[in-house]
């Protein structure tokens, strides 16, 4: 049975950076592998956003894994609370919170510095003791991204993505709606408590960044989504760092496996990731595999950092698994990102992306290298994710 398996560089697209003589950090970065599917295979643009939706990590991968955001999507905290197995009442509303830096008003790291599982679990339980009189809860996820559960009363807030808003003054930026007031106050109790752990403490003792702030945004309730098997009739899984890409996975069913050393950054360990996504590939026929790190750099406005980390992706990622192919040729291989992450602006833009799938059997190669300008060259173009992905499960050596 033919195996498909998509490896996506979230935000690896840019735009054209002075520094780099005006080229992207694709056509900087050194990616012998990718470039060889791109020139033996088929390489064009896709629209991952449809019109009208933010370009978030949350829309995107919902619509590169087949489902119509416009059907399907309800906030960005359910999908997270999904793969943590979060139990809630029906009308519980459920957001996503950032652990976050605030520096005079200035949204200074949306990470809280990267700060650790270990020690943002800490955090989350100080926050929930501090809340046990309330329906406010917390539930702890990965590094800086945790949950927060609150009453469907805060359903109409306005809220905005912290890595939105790097460098800016947040006094416009909080939750707004006829609750901020009360959710305000919900947020400047939880940042008093962050005030006086001993975490944050010893993080300014070692001059690291303190998470001083919770940022909950992308509030919603559960979506109901059929599984990929109803859908495509392949069964599959998802490799990832982040709790979002394992929701997604949760809610269609995909298997969602546990990757020892998975750190959603740059330090994160591609040999388990890629021996996870085999094990997938040995009972299953559809693998995604994620890679988070190019955004969190885009993120940074880090451009020797996303040049890294693609020439990372295409060495611990891209490269094991055209080496999978060669072993299994009944294979299919497609690279892309979710969205650009431009360095200069540190937050996503809605514009089309590159693509590229291969099989050995492949007739019409563009005989081009992956980049925005190349992609955007060969005249190939799907309006949306699903049809590509369509596509792509229709491909068969």
């Amino acid at each position: 049975m033919t195996k498909h398996i998509i490896c996506l560089g979230d935000g690896m697209a840019d735009h054209p950076i002075a520094s780099l003589d005006n080229k992207t950090p694709l056509e900087v970065a050194n990616t012998p592998h990718i470039d060889f599917i791109s020139k033996q295979g088929c390489l064009g643009m896709v629209d991952t956003v449809p019109p009208g939706f933010n370009p978030g990590s949350d829309v995107a991968n919902m619509g590169i894994l087949g489902f119509d955001p416009a059907l399907y999507y309800t906030g960005r905290g359910p999908i997270e609370a999904a793969s943590l197995n979060v139990d809630c009442n029906d009308d519980d509303l459920i957001f996503r919170c950032n652990l976050v830096t605030i520096d005079n008003n200035i949204m200074t790291d949306f990470t809280a510095g990267h700060i650790s599982s270990e020690e943002s679990h800490v955090l989350i339980k100080e926050l929930n003791e501090g809340f046990l009189d309330s329906p406010i809860r917390f539930v702890a996820g990965v590094s800086y991204r945790h949950i927060m559960i609150a009453p469907a009363s805060f359903s109409a807030l306005q809220t905005v993505a912290p890595h939105d808003i790097t460098d800016n003054n947040v006094s416009s930026f909080w939750p707004q709606g006829n609750t901020m007031h009360a959710f305000k106050d919900i947020i400047n109790k939880a940042n008093t408590i962050l005030a006086s752990s001993k975490i944050n403490q010893t993080r300014a003792h070692a001059q690291k960044k303190i998470a001083n702030s919770i940022w909950p945004w992308s509030q919603g309730k559960y979506p109901k989504m059929e599984s990929f098997f109803t859908k495509y009739k392949k069964t599959g899984g998802i490799v990832t760092a982040v709790d979002l890409l394992k929701g997604l996975g949760c809610l269609v069913d995909l298997e969602t496996p546990h990757v020892p050393g998975a750190t959603g950054f740059i330090d994160t360990n591609y040999a388990n990731k890629i021996s996870a996504a085999k094990d997938i590939l040995n009972h299953h026929d559809f693998c995604y595999i994620h890679i988070e790190a190019p955004d969190e750099a885009g993120h940074m406005g880090d451009v020797d950092l996303k040049i890294k980390a693609i020439e990372d992706f295409d060495t611990y990622v891209v490269k094991p698994m055209l080496d999978y192919i060669n072993d299994q040729p009944d294979s299919v291989i497609m690279v892309l990102p979710d969205h650009p992450t431009p360095c200069d602006i540190k937050t996503h833009t809605h514009e089309p992306v590159p693509f590229c799938f291969y099989y050995p059997t492949y007739q019409a190669g563009s005989d081009l290298p992956y980049s925005e300008k190349t992609a955007l060259a060969t005249k190939v173009h799907y309006s949306t994710p699903w049809s590509l992905l369509t596509s792509f499960l229709n491909e068969s050596p």
